[in-house]
């Protein structure tokens, strides 16, 4: 298969926060003829590992989240859905959405929306609080409260597409383009020696909590770990001092208190050395992925980030190349074979 052929596979899967469990299942069976054993942990956390036949092999571990934003029933109003969010959502790109309810046999939805006819010229500018929202499913209150309970999640609705010759659009990139990308590096390692095990992590719950891969690093003990997920990619509207970069230009590669020194430096190294391009992103602080809370597990783990730029994100199109993706797969897949990385210390 082709990186378009699991971004398809991937993104087109219904898996907000906590309901990773359809997408997982898609995801274990991409990426078993890669690796030696696969599972589905407690959490939901799919875990992969291809071993290096060594007796008391030390562990490599890196993980892209499966999770997606998305939102849940919170009751019902005349038939219509009231809902909250999981994960970040943007209220302001709501209004005419049209969505997937996660019901037994999935139903579709759309988010209720003015027309601008009738709006107050006060309002044209604002944004609707999400808890003045309502989805409307074509159903009488009896049906609704019948066929779609309180608790129900639900997902944007998006059929991926191609833009241009190298870009990719479709919802929930973030961060399954990043689990295509393990993908890829798993099948890059095929019948390659390796002088470690090294473990794919699609994790849990990245987007609300990002306990999943926690959890995994913390049950498989390895030695270096890393999070691959996605950072931004330059857009026109972009403000002046943000960090962004340009679509097709590489991954970011992170320097700052959440990476560990010696593992981003590597990195950085093995880019050069292996004519992979990259780009260098700041980290000051927070990261906002799996890195945070991977890095501080059992004793604390060498930890480094990989950034895949993408556009638009946390909403339904979001936007990433097809390039940086294989850079991104070619990244991991060498970092995994290379016999020279010992991770003495932070």
């Amino acid at each position: 298969m082709e990186i378009r052929d699991y971004l398809h596979l991937l993104c087109e899967s219904q898996g907000p926060s906590g309901f990773e469990k359809g997408v997982a299942e898609i995801a274990k069976e991409a990426i078993k003829p890669f690796v030696d054993t696969v599972e589905i942990d407690v959490l939901g956390n799919l875990i992969a590992t291809k071993k290096c036949k060594k007796k008391n092999a030390k562990k490599m571990l890196i993980a892209a989240h499966l999770d997606e934003i998305g939102l849940i029933v919170t009751g019902h109003e005349d038939g219509f859905l009231c809902f909250g969010q999981i994960g970040g959502v943007d209220q302001r790109m709501l209004p005419g959405r049209d969505l997937i309810i996660m019901t037994p046999t999935p139903m579709l939805g759309v988010v209720c929306a003015m027309p601008p006819h009738v709006l107050k010229p006060e309002d044209m500018e604002k944004a609707i609080p999400m808890d003045q929202l309502r989805i409307d499913v074509g159903l009488s209150q009896k049906e609704a409260e019948k066929k779609i309970p309180i608790g129900t999640p639900i997902t944007f609705r998006t059929e991926g597409f191609n833009l241009g010759e190298d870009l990719y659009v479709s919802k929930t990139l973030d961060d399954r383009a990043c689990f295509a990308a393990l993908i890829r590096a798993a099948e890059l390692l095929k019948g390659k020696r390796l002088p470690w095990d090294v473990v794919f992590v699609g994790s849990t719950c990245e987007e609300t909590a990002g306990k999943g891969a926690a959890v995994a690093n913390f049950k498989e003990a390895p030695v270096v770990c890393a999070a691959i997920d996605v950072t931004h990619g330059k857009t026109p509207d972009m403000q002046e001092d943000a960090q962004g970069f340009e679509l097709g230009s590489g991954p970011s590669l992170s320097i700052g208190p959440n990476i560990s020194k010696i593992v981003g430096d590597q990195m950085i190294k093995l880019a050069k050395e292996k004519e992979i391009p990259y780009n260098i992103e700041v980290q000051s602080g927070r990261t906002g992925t799996d890195a945070w809370a991977m890095q501080i597990t059992r004793e604390g783990v060498a930890t480094g980030l990989i950034g895949l730029p993408l556009k638009y994100m946390h909403t339904p199109v979001e936007t990433v190349s097809i390039k940086d993706i294989e850079y991104c797969a070619r990244l991991v897949a060498e970092y995994a074979q290379n016999p020279g990385l010992e991770v003495l210390s932070c």
